[in-house]
């Protein structure tokens, strides 16, 4: 049997939301360890899903557990700091955390955020490994594969 992988249960979030919220898009998902931090991207096993809504409107659903949601909620606030991801996308953790490696960031992570941020530039959606407090934040382009750290 295989575990059910990042995208997949972004899969399954985006599935539940859009029934519910058809207009609604991506925006970000936030995957947590919660038996702290890990250098094994199978060890992500609480999700947050962030949508953009219309009429500046914010749709969320947080798992329950690995692969299962509770309900989506609609919050009466923009999402800021973002742009909409294009789901699917090719690119899984798996992946990103071995190219991370490959680059030579090997410390542990507490979490993992999928998004594409606002700025300072345009660009592709990344995997953002992170909350090591002694270490920048890592990101991996979800496109090209390029690892850089940063904040």
């Amino acid at each position: 049997m295989s575990i059910l992988s990042f995208n997949g249960c972004v899969n399954i979030a985006v599935r539940i939301v859009t029934e519910q919220y058809p207009e609604a898009k991506l925006y970000e998902a936030d995957g947590v360890a919660s038996g702290g931090p890990t250098t094994d991207p199978n060890k992500i096993d609480q999700l947050r899903v962030v949508f953009q809504n219309p009429d500046n409107t914010t749709v969320i659903i947080k798992s329950t557990t690995w692969g299962e949601f509770g309900d989506p909620v609609l919050y009466n606030e923009p999402w800021l700091g973002d742009i909409v991801i294009d789901w699917p996308i090719d690119m899984d953790l798996p992946k990103a955390n071995e190219l991370k490696e490959q680059a030579g960031y090997k410390e542990p992570y507490a979490n993992v955020t999928l998004r594409n941020p606002l700025g300072p530039t345009a660009s592709n959606p990344y995997f953002i490994f992170g909350t090591n407090p002694n270490h920048p934040y890592i990101f991996v382009d979800t496109v090209t594969g390029e690892v850089h750290a940063g904040n």
